[in-house]
């Protein structure tokens, strides 16, 4: 499996998740910028402008049906 899923769609990326795998999908959301970077406490994120950045994940179990997503009740 990949340590890491691109967050764009590749033409030429042919994998597929297998069953009983447990993905992170991670989001990030700007108050003005597009891109986010990591500061150099290697922690902190911010945007362009200094905007503020936050980040909420959904962990998911890959079945043969449908997923199976753990934090769907977290309230976010």
């Amino acid at each position: 499996s990949p340590e890491e899923i691109p967050c764009f769609r590749d033409r030429l990326n042919r994998g597929r998740f297998r069953k009983n795998s447990v993905i992170a999908v991670e989001t990030f959301i700007s108050t003005g910028g597009r891109y986010a970077y990591e500061t150099a406490d290697g922690w902190t994120m911010r945007a362009e402008g200094d905007s503020f950045v936050a980040q909420h994940e959904h962990t998911i179990i890959v079945t043969d049906g449908e997923p199976v997503i753990l934090t769907a009740d977290n309230g976010i």
